[in-house]
């Protein structure tokens, strides 16, 4: 925009130059032709008077000489008669548009008509005619146009040059901006900012940028104090409830009084793992989750869990395809387990109408990975970078299964303060989810240990 801006300015400036260039040039031309004329007219008013044709011709014969420009001159007598001629060889015949004798000049083309009264004693005794042809004209032009064309190639050429630094300025910084915008996306690490000591738009884009970090992150500082102290308040009473519940679940036979106590039952203990799992956010972002660090069998948990879970569950099969020989992992049993119910329960979710859920482990060199297969609705990839991100949600599915987007999120931190990787992968029917754990060398990145 910067050069095409410039360069329509510069032909705009430049045509507005030759035009009044050439204007000029064609007033200074009539001045002196009409100047030239009242030469030819004071010399020819005897010749007139004594009818004296060919000292007229011989005038006009003159012009040969003294302006050879000129095609063709006439003196006409007070009667409009052609008094005297003069045209020059090669030229065609001469032709008086009615008009010249109006308006004293006339351009036609590439040439010059004038007109001017011979005038004796006050009285207008003939009128000299002259056509003229402007190849210095056509010259003039020629060479502007020259001049303008090598102007506009170095104007194009600087032009581009500056476009090309000023681009290089704003695109930098606005490239930086788009970059931490979408790293603040991806990370969800608000108290990001940019410095920029610009005082022009793209400062005050920047500037307004680092407000709404700052008003985002106070923000999500108070619904963390939010979410902390209300998982906490509710913690008690549920408990209370539930012990009644268990209470009345014992002392109950009748039905449907058990089956209604029973329902509530499932539904405290539901509304029980929401609030755990919102104490483990509130944990992870305050960096206060703690791990208890120990040698454990991962292969009798992977079997100790699935049973757990197949016992809650009479919808699915979870079918494990193969054993570890009693593979020893340095870890947080507990959080390990944590992930793997999260996973199993996701895949039992969200493969309604299905019957199964496959469990698949193998060992590297160094690291354990554990994969998680469902035959259910899928994950689009376009969504993988971001269904392990709080409170996220698969879009297709977000109305019809409920569910708060933490549970990933709550997987993905432990494992990597496991110094393990979580990842997603699209299946042709269904997903895998996968975790790694480190066989060697395992330290826990600086968390808190019981």
């Amino acid at each position: 925009m910067l050069v095409f801006t410039s360069l329509l300015v510069l032909a705009i400036f430049f045509t507005v130059f030759i035009i009044s260039d050439v204007r000029s040039y064609k007033q200074r031309k009539v001045n002196s032709m009409i100047s030239l004329a009242q030469v030819i007219g004071a010399n020819s008013i005897a010749p007139i008077q004594f009818q004296d044709n060919e000292t007229a011709r011989n005038i006009l014969a003159d012009l040969h000489s003294v302006a050879p420009e000129t095609v063709h001159a006439g003196i006409i007598d007070k009667d409009g008669k052609v008094f005297a001629s003069y045209t020059k060889p090669g030229a065609d015949s001469f032709h008086i548009p009615p008009s010249l004798y109006e308006d004293g000049s006339l351009f036609t083309g590439n040439r010059l008509l004038v007109s001017n009264d011979i005038i004796n004693e006050g009285k207008v005794v003939g009128k000299v005619v002259l056509e003229v042809e402007l190849t210095e004209l056509a010259e003039i032009k020629r060479s502007k146009y020259e001049v303008a064309a090598i102007l506009l190639v170095i104007a194009l050429g600087f032009s581009f040059l500056v476009a090309v630094a000023i681009q290089t300025y704003i695109s930098k910084r606005l490239l930086y901006l788009v970059n931490t915008m979408q790293e603040v996306s991806k990370t969800g690490d608000y108290s990001k900012t940019i410095k920029d000591d610009g005082k022009d738009e793209i400062s005050v884009l920047i500037t307004g940028f680092n407000n709404l970090m700052k008003e985002v992150k106070h923000n999500q500082q108070k619904k963390d104090e939010f979410i902390s102290i209300a998982s906490h308040e509710l913690k008690t009473p549920l408990t209370t409830i539930k012990g009644y519940l268990d209470l009345l679940n014992t002392i109950e036979e009748k039905q449907p009084n058990k089956q209604f106590v029973q329902k509530a039952s499932s539904n405290v203990i539901k509304l029980e793992k929401l609030i755990h799992d919102l104490l483990d956010v509130s944990k992870i972002q305050s960096g206060q989750l703690q791990f208890n660090m120990k040698e454990f069998d991962i292969d009798l948990l992977l079997d100790e869990t699935i049973a757990a879970t197949q016992m809650v569950t009479g919808s699915h099969s979870i079918v494990r395809e193969d054993h570890l020989s009693n593979e020893i992992v340095s870890a947080d049993r507990q959080r390990i387990e944590q992930v793997l119910t999260n996973l199993l329960s996701n895949a039992i979710k969200y493969s309604p109408g299905e019957k199964k859920v496959i469990v698949n482990s193998q060992k590297t060199d160094s690291e354990l990975i554990i994969k998680i297969r469902d035959f259910g609705i899928g994950i689009p990839k376009e969504e993988h970078s971001n269904i392990f991100e709080r409170f996220y949600r698969t879009k297709d599915i977000s109305q019809t299964i409920t569910g708060f987007g933490l549970g990933l999120y709550i997987c993905r931190d432990i494992v990597k303060r496991h110094n393990g990787k979580i990842w997603v992968e699209t299946e042709e029917k269904g997903s895998a989810f996968y975790f790694s754990l480190p066989l060697k060398n395992h330290k826990l990145n600086g968390e808190h240990r019981n």
